[in-house]
C-alpha cells in the first residue's frame, strides 16, 4: 500500500509518478492476455539541470510504446539550466514540465514505480547512484560531457550542440532496437549504444 506521506512527498516535489502510472508501468493482464508495459528508463546525472533532461526530453518525444524516460540528479540544481531550455525550444520540444529531480525520491519510490534501466551520464551520478536500487534494474554509463562546466560562452554553446547531437544519436538507436529478452542483453545492447558519438 502507498502511504499518503509518500504520495503527498511526490506531488509536492512536482512528480506526478502515481499508482495509476505505475499500473501501467508494469505488466499487466487483460482478459488473461499478458500486455507488456515500456520499459522506464531514469536519466541520471549531476544536478538534472541540463544533460539528463535533454536525454529525457529526446527519449520521450519519440512517444515509443516500447519506453518511457524520467530524469533526476545526484545533487538538483535550483532551475533547469537557461540554455538548455533554449535549445530544446529550438528543437520544438514542449519544456514546461521540465524541472530539476532528485534522485531519492525515485529511490524512494522504487518500490512502487518500477525503474527498468538507469543510464548515468555523469561520473558522479555513476558513482553516486544507490547500488541497492530496489527491483535491480538494469545499469549503463554513457559518457556525455557537461556543456555546464564550460567556462566560455562559445565553448559551452559548442558543448551544448554536442550533448544535444549525441544524445539524439543515440536515442534514436535505441529506437530501432526493440527492449532485450534479458538483463544481460539489455546491458550489452545499452553499452553498445554508449560508444554512439
Amino acid at each position: 500500500m502507498v502511504s499518503k506521506a509518500l504520495i503527498k512527498r511526490l506531488r509536492r516535489e512536482s512528480l506526478t509518478l502515481t499508482l495509476a502510472m505505475v499500473i501501467r508501468f508494469r505488466l499487466r493482464s487483460v482478459s488473461g492476455i499478458m500486455a507488456t508495459q515500456p520499459l522506464l528508463v531514469l536519466f541520471l546525472s549531476t544536478g538534472n539541470a541540463s544533460r539528463s533532461l535533454v536525454a529525457e526530453a529526446l527519449l520521450n518525444a519519440r512517444q515509443s510504446g516500447l519506453y518511457r524516460a524520467r530524469s533526476a540528479g545526484i545533487s538538483p540544481a535550483a532551475t533547469v539550466d537557461p540554455e538548455t531550455v533554449a535549445l530544446l525550444q529550438y528543437n520544438g520540444f514542449d519544456v514546461a514540465k521540465l524541472h530539476p529531480k532528485k534522485v531519492q525520491d525515485f529511490y524512494a519510490a522504487a518500490s512502487y514505480v518500477k525503474v527498468d534501466v538507469i543510464i548515468t551520464l555523469s561520473e558522479e551520478a555513476r558513482s553516486l547512484c544507490p547500488v541497492d536500487w530496489p527491483g535491480d534494474p538494469v545499469r549503463v554509463h554513457w559518457d556525455v560531457d557537461n556543456p555546464l562546466g564550460a567556462v566560455r560562452p562559445d565553448q559551452r554553446e559548442w558543448k551544448l550542440r554536442k550533448l544535444y547531437t549525441t544524445l539524439e544519436a543515440r536515442i534514436d538507436m535505441l529506437m530501432r532496437y526493440r527492449p532485450a529478452g534479458s538483463p544481460m542483453e539489455t546491458l550489452l545492447m545499452l553499452k553498445d549504444i554508449g560508444m554512439v558519438v
